[in-house]
């Protein structure tokens, strides 16, 4: 079935609205059963969701963001002193917000799924 380009444009930008939040969830959930550093990150959840396709120019801004807003505390690795890495884990505050976005996640897409079931 093809796509009408206004249906296409409506799927592109409903999925861009989707993926942001997805990610940080995503981002948050990774870290917080083991700490990575940003391309190992984007590495690991590439590995598991296909639907987000990270790109590295996105997840290093919101590591950034999510630091700053202290859900995630990072340490330099310098081992390779030629290339330096910066490694992310989730802080206590991070681990509050995980939880609370794992349970609106799971209530939503439970919702969701029973809305869409009817439709069809």
């Amino acid at each position: 079935m093809s796509m009408s380009k206004k249906t296409q444009e409506e799927l592109d930008r409903w999925s861009k609205e989707v993926k942001r939040g997805a990610v940080t969830l995503a981002i948050l959930a990774l870290l917080s059963k083991r700490r990575a550093y940003g391309y190992e990150a984007v590495k690991l959840l590439d590995e598991k969701m296909s639907f987000l396709a990270l790109e590295q120019g996105t997840v290093y801004p919101l590591l950034r963001r999510l630091e700053k807003r202290e859900l995630l505390k990072s340490e330099w690795d310098y081992e390779d002193p030629t290339k330096p890495k910066k490694y992310y884990e989730v802080s206590e505050e991070g681990l509050k917000a995980l939880g609370a976005m794992t349970q609106t996640w799971s209530i939503l897409s439970r919702e969701m799924r029973d809305v869409v079931m009817e439709v069809e």
